[in-house]
């Protein structure tokens, strides 16, 4: 028993420490969140990129107009072109698609909207 301390008192230190653990616990399962949260962001990111420019090339190659087709499938998987880039013309085309996705939830400090871009050919 100390000698110094009031019976009051006994065992406070540990409790103040199992506090600040469990804080600084629940702080790392919270970044840890977001970053997966991040990364699922995206990835849906790359594959709705990846789907508009195989929706543009295929326009592109029954005769219609890429970019369009390309908005049309990045609305249907809830994102926006932010830049859509057609080379060549008829059946040999290339497109490029870009797509732009915020990243929720913001942090101070930190991007709050990432890109990804994707290219479809037909030769």
């Amino acid at each position: 028993m100390n000698r110094g301390a009031r019976p009051d008192q006994r065992g406070s230190a540990g409790a103040v420490l199992t506090v600040g653990i469990a804080l600084a616990t629940a702080g790392v399962f919270v970044v840890a969140m977001v970053l997966i949260h991040w990364f699922a962001i995206a990835r849906q990111a790359e594959q709705a990129a990846e789907l508009a420019a195989l929706a543009a090339v295929g326009a592109a190659s029954a005769g219609e107009e890429p970019c369009p087709a390309a908005g049309r499938a990045a609305s249907r998987n809830e994102v926006a072109v932010a830049e859509c880039v057609v080379r060549g013309e008829g059946r040999h085309v290339v497109v490029e698609v870009s797509i732009r996705v915020d990243l929720t939830p913001a942090l101070p400090g930190v991007a709050s909207s990432i890109t990804r871009r994707a290219t479809a050919a037909t030769f």
